[in-house]
């Protein structure tokens, strides 16, 4: 009698626990899919809170443009530019999206918009509301029927596909002659010469016979920047390019030619045809293969 009983309290025991764990088991795999990391492919309202914090378009898929968005910002906030996002990154965007405003975080903020406004435009986004992007604000404006004025305000942004964004933006033309964020003005004026053309076609011999041409080459491109700067008087093929200028690696702007391509990379960001058929600008967000290519870069730079 007295082992039937034991037994019997035992079986109650185990079931206890059978109904505990199996009660439990929901909350475990929710905690668990809120743990998950999110990278190229996810889905769901995760991904478009991440989208939100990072103040691109919220469509809750994670896509090609999200991971490069969540590469900056790793980039930006010291953390392993993988392109996913886990509890570090995942902490990061709220505390971001969630410190106080001061001056400091105000002036990163408006940057931060004015990257977003070039990458929608298709130039290059390097955070400065300079000519080249008050003349793309403008062509857009005139394509979209609204009035050319190169100020980005709501109606603007809503023609971007951002209609929750209310920050105005317009050119600075305080310390215009200066280079913000200590880009030298060659470098500067490398990146304006390629915005003129970044969305120019692909043209083969493009820009070779003419600098103001219908599409340009790889190399034509290449020279056009250059000459932006002051460092060519007329174009050189890309065969050209593995000799000019100084040799290896440069700190702002460095070329990598071979016999039959021509690219270079200008404070980070690559200016290449390549590419350009897929997002329709020669300014490309990420880094590609430099194996076979001669590597050299402009004198001073």
């Amino acid at each position: 009698m007295r082992s039937t009983l034991l037994l019997a309290l035992v079986a109650l025991a185990l079931a206890g626990t059978l109904t505990i764990t199996s009660a439990a088991s929901p909350f475990a795999a929710t905690a668990q899919a809120a743990a998950k990391p999110l990278k190229k492919g996810s889905k769901g309202p995760r991904v478009k809170k991440a989208q939100h914090w990072l103040g691109i378009h919220a469509d809750g898929i994670f896509g090609s443009g999200t991971k490069r968005a969540v590469k900056r910002f790793q980039r930006a906030h010291g953390l392993t530019a993988d392109g996913v996002v886990g509890p570090a990154t995942w902490a990061a965007l709220r505390r971001a999206a969630h410190e106080p405003s001061g001056g400091a975080t105000q002036r990163a903020s408006k940057r931060g918009r004015v990257r977003l406004l070039q990458r929608r435009l298709g130039i290059m986004a390097d955070g400065v509301f300079g000519p080249a992007t008050q003349r793309a604000v403008k062509r857009f404006q005139r394509a979209h029927g609204l009035t050319p004025d190169g100020v980005v305000g709501p109606a603007t942004w809503a023609a971007l596909g951002h209609a929750g964004i209310s920050t105005v933006l317009k050119r600075s033309h305080k310390g215009a002659h200066r280079a913000p964020g200590g880009l030298p003005i060659r470098v500067r004026r490398i990146i304006a010469a390629g915005n003129r053309i970044a969305d120019r076609p692909y043209k083969y011999g493009g820009g070779h016979g003419q600098w103001e041409d219908t599409g340009y080459d790889c190399s034509g491109s290449v020279s056009y920047a250059l000459h932006g700067a002051g460092y060519l008087d007329s174009a050189l093929t890309s065969g050209d390019f593995m000799n000019w200028g100084s040799p290896g690696r440069g700190r702002w702007v460095t070329i990598y030619a071979a016999p039959g391509h021509v690219y270079m990379v200008v404070a980070g960001r690559r200016f290449d045809t390549t590419g350009r058929s897929e997002n329709g600008t020669r300014w490309q967000p990420d880094a590609r293969s430099s194996a076979g290519y001669v590597v050299r870069h402009p004198p001073g730079l």
